[in-house]
């Protein structure tokens, strides 16, 4: 989850920053996307992996980043960074100090990484549903926007839970992440149809987990560019 920074000369580490050249050079109505959704179809396909390389690459670039972890029902980020997860995502939409009067320490933690931030998912939400669909949310992106360069939002799976769909009304932009050998060809068709059915631009998806030393032919693994 850390390659980018812990192996940086690495193909992997490369693979990333070649990624995030990708996105830097869409535009969308002259901007370029600055709120990123970050899915999967399924379960164990390397969407927080992805997050974390991504947001160490921007920081590379000296981008002010924050990683957001809204997997609320399974976090992984604040376990990347060996950060405590006492406070984040469902904590704030919980609280109800004005957001624009809060400080930055209260939205978001510094990582050893220069210019990347966490907001983890927060102490346990029992309703996470009712939380994301609250006009808190949007407000809490509208002030991250100000505060952040880039925010980079990993999300549970597609296909099983609806907070993907929910925050991909706030995001500008999604990636698909999909895993060799492990995401078939029609649960990455469904994610990315869901994806544009609800009107949420797919920059494009990243494959993780193939081995080009592999003579495999992945034919039964055909993806949505």
């Amino acid at each position: 989850a850390l390659i980018t920074w812990q192996d940086r000369p690495s193909l992997m580490a490369e693979s990333f920053r070649s990624t995030l050249a990708s996105i830097l050079v869409c535009d969308f109505d002259g901007q370029r996307p600055k709120v990123i959704l970050v899915t999967s179809a399924g379960r164990g396909e390397g969407k927080s992996s992805t997050v974390c390389n991504l947001g160490i690459a921007l920081a590379e670039i000296n981008q002010k980043v924050l990683l957001l972890d809204a997997d609320m029902r399974k976090p992984h980020i604040h376990h990347v960074f060996n950060a405590p997860n006492t406070w984040g995502l469902s904590d704030l939409l919980r609280e109800k100090t004005p957001l624009q009067d809060m400080p930055l320490e209260a939205l978001a933690r510094e990582t050893e990484i220069a210019g990347l931030y966490i907001l983890p998912s927060g102490t346990g939400a029992v309703s996470i549903a009712n939380l994301l669909y609250s006009n808190r949310t949007a407000e809490l992106i509208d002030r991250l926007r100000q505060e952040f360069d880039m925010v980079l939002i990993d999300t549970p799976p597609m296909l099983y839970i609806a907070d993907a769909r929910v925050l991909g009304r706030l995001a500008d932009a999604s990636i698909l992440v999909l895993r060799a050998g492990r995401t078939t060809r029609d649960a990455a068709l469904n994610a990315k149809q869901r994806l544009e059915d609800d009107r949420i631009p797919v920059l494009g998806t990243i494959l993780n987990g193939w081995d080009p030393r592999s003579k495999a032919r992945y034919g039964y693994y055909t993806y949505p560019g």
